[in-house]
């Protein structure tokens, strides 16, 4: 029996963590594989028990209570899990929600030792398409560069985001190889783990896609967007409650970090 470990991060949403439980439990219902959840809570004040009784599912709770980000409370449970032994490791925001046969579909979709990351459809409740893949080709430089500058400053930020970030984004790519996914909800392989080890990214939020993209085009992985595999988003629960100023320093941070580090 193959075997599937998904990690979620919990910050003060406690009613979307439920209703994400309640979806991967559902979708492992029929699901011919074992699954397993790893749950952190980074919530630091008014924090709620968290409790997960489930015939269909195994579940551990890391009651960190401290606002570790995204990566770094994966990175603390991977950390105190053996990630190798899975099959397929699933790292999702608690403001997704699984459809009955996400698990089955990852299985059936049998994608070979040469793909690394899985990215799925993950249709957007609040847009109303699927906001898969995150990028189709590697950024140029001088478009992180750009990136990098709009975060610089509150007043560019909203510039940006009433400008070039509203922009359609016209036809739809087709399945396949791209450069990175959407980094709500994503499916690593086995082989990930084999080559490139467990996650490792040192800022606090934002840039997660760029790392894991070029972590796999170092290591001669492919990324591969398959909409046969579909979660429902509803949005940025979290992300929604950060203050303008630090959205932009960690915006930044991330974008100056994947610039220094991979773009030498």
């Amino acid at each position: 029996m193959q075997k599937i470990a998904v990690f979620c991060v919990n910050y003060n949403s406690y009613d979307s963590l439920r209703s994400f439980l309640a979806s991967v439990e559902e979708a492992a219902s029929n699901c011919p594989a074992s699954v397993s959840v790893y749950i952190a809570d980074n919530t630091e004040v008014d924090v709620q028990r968290i409790s997960v009784e489930s015939l269909r599912i195994k579940a551990q709770v890391f009651a960190f209570n401290e606002n570790l980000g995204y990566f770094g409370a994966v990175n603390r449970m991977m950390r105190e899990t053996d990630v190798g032994r899975f099959d397929y490791v699933i790292i999702s925001n608690v403001d997704v929600l699984m459809v009955p046969g996400t698990f089955s579909s990852i299985i059936d979709a049998g994608h070979g030792e040469a793909v690394g990351w899985i990215a799925p459809q993950i249709y957007s409740l609040e847009k109303e398409r699927d906001i898969n893949p995150q990028a189709v080709n590697r950024y140029p430089r001088r478009k992180l560069k750009m990136l990098r500058l709009m975060f610089s400053s509150t007043l560019l930020t909203s510039i940006y985001r009433l400008t070039f970030f509203k922009r359609s984004r016209g036809e739809r790519p087709k399945p396949g190889r791209v450069y990175a996914g959407h980094g709500s909800f994503i499916i690593l392989t086995k082989e990930y783990f084999k080559r490139c080890g467990v996650i490792d990214y040192p800022n606090f939020l934002y840039g997660e896609e760029l790392y894991l993209a070029e972590q796999c085009r170092i290591h001669g992985l492919e990324v591969c967007y398959d909409p046969t595999i579909v979660v429902k988003d509803m949005e940025h629960v979290s992300t929604k409650k950060l203050c303008r100023s630090f959205y932009c320093r960690c915006n930044y941070a991330g974008l100056d970090h994947i610039l220094k580090t991979y773009y030498r």
